[in-house]
């Protein structure tokens, strides 16, 4: 039995379109976001959808919206989706956070699994959260082809524990909004 698990990020911010660190500070899609996020109702418009997930900050639930409506499916709200925290950096371009907190920023680049920003999230929880989160999912639903509404760090890190890449690798992928990611799996997977 193959399952399909589609992984999209959430349309464009203003935030990211300004390179600002949102982290889990909700932040709705901006016109270029609204217009990423139709586009990706025409993407899935020939294609069967059974599930719809979604984390449930703004930006990814408006997304799932418009797609949730013209295939008539109910959104899954998960907080488990949200984005890496990153707590005191949230709202600070990489610019102002190396002036502000030069020590941990040199930290965190070099060991991200055990640092985190202050009153964010170490990445070793992050990876855990969303590992979890998804074998729950696809076990729950095999067979079936599933949306998933999320973040860029979500998409990333997963990517890293599917295909055992170390995961303060992650930065190397790069996940554009609404850009979408399709991974297969079959029963001797689950």
């Amino acid at each position: 039995m193959l399952t399909k698990l589609y992984l999209l990020r959430h349309g464009e911010t203003d935030w990211n379109q300004k390179s600002i660190f949102q982290g889990q500070t909700d932040i709705d899609l901006n016109k270029n976001g609204q217009n990423d996020a139709r586009k990706a109702v025409e993407i899935f418009q020939n294609m069967k959808l059974d599930q719809i997930y979604s984390s449930d900050l703004k930006r990814a639930k408006n997304t799932a919206l418009m797609i949730s409506q013209d295939k008539n499916l109910k959104i899954k709200e998960n907080k488990q989706l949200r984005e890496i925290s990153f707590g005191d950096w949230e709202g600070l371009k990489f610019t102002e956070i190396k002036e502000q907190f030069p020590k941990m920023i040199v930290d965190w680049q070099q060991d991200p699994l055990h640092y985190s920003p202050p009153a964010g999230e170490k990445l070793i929880d992050f990876k855990k959260r969303i590992v979890n989160f998804f074998t729950k999912v696809i076990k729950q639903n095999q067979g079936d082809k599933i949306l998933v509404v999320t973040h860029g760090g979500v998409i990333k890190v997963y990517l890293t524990a599917i295909l055992s890449i170390n995961p303060k690798n992650f930065w190397q992928f790069q996940i554009d909004n609404c850009s979408l990611t399709e991974i297969k799996f079959y029963d001797e997977d689950i």
